[in-house]
């Protein structure tokens, strides 16, 4: 074998190498956008999703604009819940405190001021208790979630929650 047929097929590998790495780069940017979550997210998760339970309720959401010190969680339940003994309300993302009221069937956190600005599409989550689920099980109730801003509002989502048969 010559010099050169060995250069030929060195040139022959580099013409296939660079086409499968573009190849594999393609796949695997592919993947991260396929699988990142949406800028606006929101869920709701109950530690107890039993009929007639009393349970801790938890707010999870990324916003993809930034959250203020001074802004506000509103969280509209159905009818069907029981929010006459919730008072206390936490989270491990957003320091600084709450003031929390609640009125009728809407939960209302406001930030005291002195915590830290969120990041835009930083994970937040937000805990509350005690909500009293309802009595009947079913899969279609309505919670409505909304951050507002300088008194607009920034998110709005409705999720559909699931209340699941009480454990025997």
């Amino acid at each position: 074998m010559y010099l050169s047929e060995t250069y030929n097929r060195f040139e022959t590998g580099k013409k296939v190498l660079f086409p499968v790495l573009l190849f594999i780069t393609a796949i695997y940017l592919i993947n991260s956008v396929a699988y990142a979550s949406p800028a606006d997210t929101v869920n709701v998760i109950a530690r107890h999703p039993e009929s007639n339970a009393k349970s801790i309720y938890k707010i999870e959401f990324r916003v993809a604009k930034p959250i203020s010190p001074t802004a506000m969680l509103k969280v509209t339940f159905p009818q069907e819940f029981d929010l006459s003994e919730l008072m206390i309300a936490s989270s491990t993302t957003m320091n600084g405190g709450f003031e929390v009221d609640v009125k009728d069937q809407i939960l209302t956190l406001k930030r005291s001021g002195l915590g830290r600005q969120i990041k835009p599409n930083e994970k937040v989550d937000v805990k509350f208790a005690i909500v009293k689920n309802p009595l009947k099980p079913a899969d279609s109730y309505r919670i409505i979630v909304e951050i507002i801003e300088n008194e607009k509002s920034v998110l709005k989502e409705e999720k559909i929650h699931r209340i699941l048969p009480e454990k025997k």
